[in-house]
């Protein structure tokens, strides 16, 4: 474990309701109490990110079908900075939410400390750390769980296999960033990139491998942007944007909006670098057509550093005001301990240790498993390595501005690691 944890800030928020009255979910005064029961039936309300059609609504089904008398209704809000706040107006009024998932532990943090959110150290039949194992952690709030982290987050690349059997590339096992950066240019060709990323907004995976041993925060409690494998993370991927011309300069990527996902489709590009969820899309052949084998690969690490373990999410939570807390939890541990199998298409690989993972896998591309290469597949929920430190959104926000200022040419790597630095530290003392 580091000895250098953040204390993440809360930063919510909290919307009156009569304002958000007409933009999202409104006030009901006459459904302002969570659950409702009619003739001894309870009816819980779940709120998710993920498409009723694509997994949510055949849960709740097979639930209400076992429990006839514990009915629940899904909700979806969509994963993002407005329908996060739908959701938190919805707690904060009480508005018919008992059960909600959250999808990082800076929003969860937050609704923790607004008072949205049911610590669930009163129920003691259902140890998450013996289910879940230590990764479980990541989402513990001073030392207790306030959510059931339900299913492996597991960030990869995805290989177009007929370009590595082309190019005479074997499937990376484990491989260093340098190497990937020779695949890249070796896959390049005229109407080819070698690499894309799908996400430019989050935390990039060349960031946290290049600290994942140390930590974004030094032993003496400073910034650690100023470590030497940030500098070669920065090289090596503005050589392979302006040099080698073997990945999309990201000032390109910004300006023409350019689709990551629909490039490696229509074989623009031999790798990218996306999570689980992907998989709901590359599942889809029809929607998607593709006339390649996909194989998979972990992210890279740095010349003797350690593998970015999975991390675990679709953390599951009971809303404070609800009216049924005991039934809430009984959902929680049904849906963790294999109801949410219907999710399985959509990528979601159960995170306790006695779900049916294997049948996860199996469901994950039923009838389209010829169109990957599978042991492949298989290793990517069987990772071992070390869990990253939450960083901050206020982090992340800073973070990649300087980074689109190196790789757009306003400022080279020794100007980015100083600005980094600089205003990391003073984040760190306010």
């Amino acid at each position: 474990m580091k000895k250098h944890k953040y204390r993440i800030k809360s930063f919510l928020l909290i919307v009156p309701c009569f304002i958000v009255f007409a933009f999202l979910i409104g006030c009901n005064s006459e459904g302002s109490q969570n659950g409702s029961a009619s003739n001894d039936e309870v009816v819980l309300y779940l709120w998710g990110g993920v498409p009723a059609e694509a997994g949510p609504q055949e849960v709740v089904d097979q639930w209400n079908e076992e429990n006839p008398d514990i009915k629940v209704e899904y909700t979806r809000f969509v994963n993002d900075d407005d329908g996060n706040l739908r959701l938190n107006t919805a707690l904060q009024t009480g508005d018919s939410v008992d059960l909600f998932m959250s999808y990082a532990p800076n929003y969860l943090q937050d609704r923790v400390e607004s008072g949205f959110v049911l610590d669930l150290a009163q129920f003691d039949d259902y140890d998450i750390d013996e289910k879940m194992g230590e990764e479980a952690q990541l989402w513990k709030i001073d030392d207790t769980y306030y959510g059931v982290p339900t299913k492996q987050s597991a960030n990869f690349i995805y290989l177009n296999k007929t370009a590595l059997d082309e190019a005479g590339l074997p499937i990376p096992e484990q491989w260093t960033w340098t190497e990937f950066k020779e695949y890249a240019e070796k896959l390049t060709t005229d109407t080819r990139l070698g690499y894309s990323q799908f996400d430019t907004g989050g935390t990039p995976e060349y960031v946290t491998s290049a600290l994942i041993d140390e930590g974004y925060v030094n032993a003496e409690g400073t910034s650690n942007f100023d470590h030497e494998n940030m500098t070669e993370a920065l090289e090596i991927m503005y050589g392979m944007m302006h040099v080698d011309q073997s990945m999309m300069p990201l000032g390109e990527q910004i300006a023409t909006g350019a689709a990551a996902d629909q490039m490696f489709f229509n074989e623009e590009v031999a790798m990218l670098g996306a999570f689980e969820g992907l998989l709901r899309m590359t599942n889809d052949i029809e929607e998607y057509p593709r006339d390649f084998e996909i194989a998979f690969a972990p992210f890279p690490t740095f010349d003797g550093g350690s593998q970015v373990a999975p991390i675990l999410g679709d953390t599951l939570s009971i809303a404070a005001n609800t009216d049924y807390p005991e039934e809430a939890w009984e959902f929680i541990k049904w849906y963790s301990e294999g109801g949410m199998l219907p999710l399985a298409s959509g990528g979601r690989v159960p995170a306790s240790k006695d779900a049916p993972v294997d049948e996860a896998i199996t469901q994950m591309v039923e009838g389209v498993e010829d169109t990957y290469d599978m042991p492949s597949l298989e290793r990517m929920f069987n990772q071992s390595g070390v869990t990253a430190d939450v960083m901050p959104l206020q982090i992340v926000d800073l973070l990649n501005q300087e980074l689109e200022r190196y790789f757009i040419g306003e400022q080279d790597a020794d100007q980015t690691i100083e600005n980094l630095v600089d205003r990391h530290n003073q984040y760190l003392e306010n």
